[in-house]
């Protein structure tokens, strides 16, 4: 078979057997930064924005330099007849892009006697979550697994904040690696604790 230009690409980036390897590392969502919520009857868990946006930047780089939206533009048509504005970006990342599309009411009542003063920003976030939710980000949630109460848990206690080691729990494990005493082990230690800067200097 002959090779092309895109054949020879995704071998170079072993995309042939790692499609999912953006995915696999950004589907799970840490609890601690999502929250229950009310959206017109339906119950839905959110996430915190700017959370979502320091996990793209660790994986893209600077927001606006390397990734985001651009070629942003709102269309009014339908804002008469259905209160709706309409939103076209291009969403851009590194190797990639691609059109996406949203809306919102530009009223807050449904007599549309009260703008939405914020409709802009929360166009904005809102389309920028379905854009990244695209590449794997935060898939957990957008599956549904969030309802599996096993699941949550299990994410609950993998993302639980670490408690700081006190000074007499230390002092064992400190004696215990100095003895060679495999009983404490000091690698989960370090996984479940937070260590002091008096403790870390030891």
């Amino acid at each position: 078979m002959e090779k092309n230009g895109f054949t020879e690409e995704l071998e170079k980036k072993d995309l042939k057997s790692g499609n999912l390897s953006l995915w696999n590392r950004v589907q799970e969502t840490d609890p601690n930064y999502t929250k229950k919520a009310n959206v017109k009857g339906n119950r839905i868990t959110s996430i915190s924005p700017q959370f979502q946006i320091l996990n793209v930047t660790k994986e893209f780089g600077v927001y606006g330099v390397t990734w985001g939206l651009k070629d942003m533009s709102y269309d009014y048509t339908l804002v008469d007849s259905h209160g709706l504005i309409i939103y076209d970006a291009t969403f851009f990342y590194p190797n990639g892009e691609f059109q996406i599309n949203n809306s919102i009411s530009l009223y807050v009542d449904n007599a549309r006697t009260k703008v939405d003063d914020n409709f802009a920003k929360k166009l904005e976030t809102d389309t920028l979550t379905k854009a990244i939710s695209k590449l794997g980000f935060n898939a957990d949630i957008f599956m549904g697994k969030f309802d599996d109460q096993r699941y949550l848990e299990d994410v609950k206690k993998k993302y639980a904040p670490k408690m700081t080691m006190n000074d007499n729990m230390f002092s064992k494990y400190l004696n215990a690696l100095e003895e060679g005493n495999s009983k404490l082990p000091i690698e989960k230690a370090k996984k479940d604790y937070n260590f002091t800067e008096d403790q870390v200097s030891n």
